[in-house]
């Protein structure tokens, strides 16, 4: 599963993904895992979340963030949520360029039972039909 908050910039998307976050630390029986790019935005998360901060890994393109996400099921098939902000920033495209990394979500998903939140800063009724 693939849920996406999208809206346009200063839209409060974060605000709303980190409201859920927490959420999910109260309720999860896996693990929930936070990814951004930079160390901000953080403060405020429950301690069980596990912040990953992708700036200190390299992560560069779609196939990069992939292969991150891919290492971390692999690492830990206990994790339930994988919320990832701004993820058009993390992985340096335009939200046309996401489909290979919904199409891995969707296996993860299937194949884990982890569910994926994404914020894609673009319009609602701009998003490809993959993400809708």
């Amino acid at each position: 599963m693939i849920k996406v908050i999208s809206g346009e910039k200063g839209t409060g998307k974060t605000k709303i993904m980190l409201d859920s976050v927490n959420e999910s630390a109260k309720t999860a029986k896996g693990n929930v895992v936070f990814i951004q790019q930079k160390r901000a935005n953080s403060t405020g998360i429950d301690f069980n979340v596990r912040c990953i901060y992708t700036e200190e890994y390299s992560v560069n393109g779609v196939c990069g963030l992939i292969g991150f996400v891919d290492g971390l099921m692999a690492g830990n098939s206990d994790i339930e949520y994988i919320f990832i902000d701004g993820i058009l920033r993390i992985a340096e495209c335009e939200v046309g360029e996401l489909e290979a990394f919904a199409k891995e979500a969707n296996k993860l998903s299937a194949e884990y039972g982890v569910k994926f939140v994404l914020t894609v800063s673009c319009a609602t009724e701009a998003l490809p039909s993959f993400l809708a």
